[in-house]
């Protein structure tokens, strides 16, 4: 199976200032959220005398965060009225004839040599209007209970000022849904490129939007299987390089890697316990492949799966009870779970002829897995309700594969086609909002989301 292959020849850490991943919005969010991100009017007359920096430089990052999690429907400087006037930013009936239900309103000051503070406020333009001890003429006030967040952000530098939008993202997000939000995280992903003297292969690291990419590795190898540790320090990988499959780990901050797993045969589909000290592993060093538990500090390993079937693609239930993997043991490939306490193996799917690739959103609630419904050739990425196993189809092209899961458990990340490329796409669990992120150049493939990096 092609997740077992993962390939590395040399290790050169480069980074480009522009995103190797261009996010395109290819379907609009189903009731999202309207909200207005813009400057403050005080930032608006600073920048009349040709002071500092502007909040629109990171503005425009928190509305494609906003944007790409599917629930708000950020509105854009274009389509919201000019406002100059504390009491016009503050004008309740400004925003509701727009449509408005939130305001984010941004202010950046000099504080010193390339640094800056940045502050920001969250409104609730609609919790002031019902609530007549917040107005004052018709205008929304400064009353507490209107403003959801006041947060000041001190010496800055310009060169963090992305990092800093998409920790403002969060806050929003978080605010407003009682989620966490993931914009701060990063995702890893292969890049293959064809070229005149033959294809090359990379494993890229880069912010969740695409921006920042990193090079852990070039190959002229397949590249594929990245696995995140959950310290995000470390990505398990599988190479190919010595016309075998083996498995590496590699240091993200650094490059450096070291080779884990080269038994005959098949050595892949790493994936880490919650605490880090195990990875579960594929092996056919003793026939058939199975899955096996590595012991980080001790390096022992063991296998949990027996029989003649294909036991593959583990994924760890957040609290690591619990092991879910691909099997045939069936007759065609679906879900199965082990209890890890008493290697008790349970069917989990039963909607379709075909499911693979499992991932446990972080509550527990919800498997996201590759899927094929019955009378149909294509692969999709759907969803399973654990508690009722009702299957929810997220994804409809001709064929999407590799999901992958935010660590907030509320966006997937998978491969699908685009003509002759590969390409990477994002869908909501809740199905509300999808995004395209194509490569610049060639094909993107084999994605894996970061855990939380703090």
């Amino acid at each position: 199976m092609k997740h077992f292959v993962l390939a590395a020849l040399l290790i050169g850490l480069t980074s480009s200032v522009n995103a190797r991943l261009n996010i395109e919005i290819t379907q609009g969010t189903v009731a999202g959220v309207p909200i207005a991100v813009i400057n403050s009017s005080e930032e608006t007359a600073q920048r009349r005398t040709g002071m500092g920096a502007s909040f629109e430089e990171l503005a425009n990052v928190v509305r494609n965060d906003l944007k790409m999690c599917g629930r708000f429907e950020p509105l854009f400087p274009e389509q919201l009225p000019r406002v100059n006037t504390v009491s016009q930013e503050l004008d309740a009936g400004l925003w509701q004839q727009v449509g408005v239900e939130n305001v984010v309103l941004g202010v950046v000051k000099p504080e010193g040599s390339d640094h800056f503070g940045v502050t920001f406020k969250l409104l609730d333009v609609y919790k002031a209007q019902g609530n007549q001890s917040a107005l004052k003429n018709g205008e929304l006030t400064r009353a507490e209970n209107t403003v959801l967040l006041n947060k000041t952000y001190h010496g800055v530098s310009r060169k963090d000022f992305r990092a800093l939008a998409h920790r403002i993202s969060d806050d929003i997000y978080e605010k407003l849904t009682g989620i966490r939000g993931a914009f701060s995280t990063r995702i890893a992903y292969v890049m293959v490129v064809r070229a005149f003297d033959g294809t090359h292969y990379s494993l890229e690291v880069a912010d969740a939007d695409g921006h920042n990419p990193v090079t852990l590795v070039k190959s002229k190898e397949p590249l594929m299987s990245p696995s995140w540790s959950p310290d995000a320090r470390q990505i398990a990988f599988v190479s190919f390089e010595k016309n075998r499959a083996e498995i590496y780990l590699i240091e993200v901050a650094t490059g450096k890697r070291r080779l884990l797993s080269k038994f005959p045969g098949i050595n892949g589909a790493p994936a880490w316990s919650p605490n880090g000290r195990q990875l579960a592993v594929v092996l056919s060093k003793e026939g058939s492949p199975k899955i096996y538990l590595w012991d980080m500090d001790t390096q022992n390993i063991q296998q949990i799966t027996d029989g003649y079937s294909i036991d593959t693609e583990p994924a760890w239930s957040k609290d690591g009870r619990s092991l879910y993997f691909t099997s045939n043991r069936g007759g065609k490939p679906q879900i199965y779970r082990m209890d890890m306490a008493g290697r008790k193996i349970d069917r989990v799917t039963f909607v379709g002829n075909y499911n693979a690739r499992p991932m446990l959103t972080s509550d527990g609630r919800y498997l996201v897995m590759m899927h094929r419904e019955e009378g149909d050739r294509r692969f999709h990425i759907a969803s399973q309700e654990l508690s009722t196993g009702q299957v929810s189809v997220l994804t409809h092209a001709a064929l999407d594969e590799s999901p992958t899961l935010s660590p907030n458990g509320a966006m997937v990340l998978y491969g699908t086609r685009e003509g002759d490329r590969q390409i990477l796409s994002l869908v909501t669990l809740d199905g509300r909002g999808q995004l395209r992120l194509p490569a610049r150049e060639g094909s993107v493939q084999e994605p894996a989301w970061s855990p939380f990096l703090s």
